[in-house]
């Protein structure tokens, strides 16, 4: 995944991140691994952004499915890193419960469930199984 060179109160310390799921992270940390649960996960909105000037979620073609979101809505589900959707567990209209799984994929031959932030209703499926994601595609769209 990822490598950082992060510098803390005048101290190094190189974080390799080997795995991130909506539950759980794993680190290693100047070559000591860490096993990290992970309790929420919450989206920043930068200061000054208006969002109820968003326009509601709409399905996209699957040819387009795979751009980019632009940040998203609330209830944007995005891929947290590269990989192969494997499964998908829902359909558009299906109601859901944080912490449901939603779907599947393969990222750096680690399999990892991607699970709802928030409660609501799936309004946008972007992805079937066997298709290839970067991180940071809208992937789906919960409406709570």
């Amino acid at each position: 995944m990822r490598k950082y060179q992060l510098k803390l109160n005048d101290r190094e310390f190189s974080v390799h991140l080997r795995s991130l799921s909506a539950e759980e992270a794993t680190l290693e940390i100047n070559g000591k691994e860490y096993q990290l649960a992970i309790s929420s996960v919450s989206e920043v909105i930068p200061e000054g952004a208006l969002l109820s000037s968003a326009p509601a979620p709409v399905a996209a073609p699957a040819s387009l499915a795979k751009s980019k979101s632009s940040g998203g809505s609330s209830g944007s589900v995005l891929a947290p890193i590269p990989g192969s959707i494997m499964e998908v567990y829902v359909q558009v209209g299906d109601k859901v419960k944080a912490g449901q799984p939603l779907f599947k994929m393969e990222a750096m031959k680690m399999e990892n469930e991607i699970n709802a932030r928030l409660d609501g209703t799936v309004s946008v499926v972007s992805i079937s199984a066997g298709d290839t994601v970067n991180q940071g595609d809208e992937l789906l769209v919960i409406t709570p």
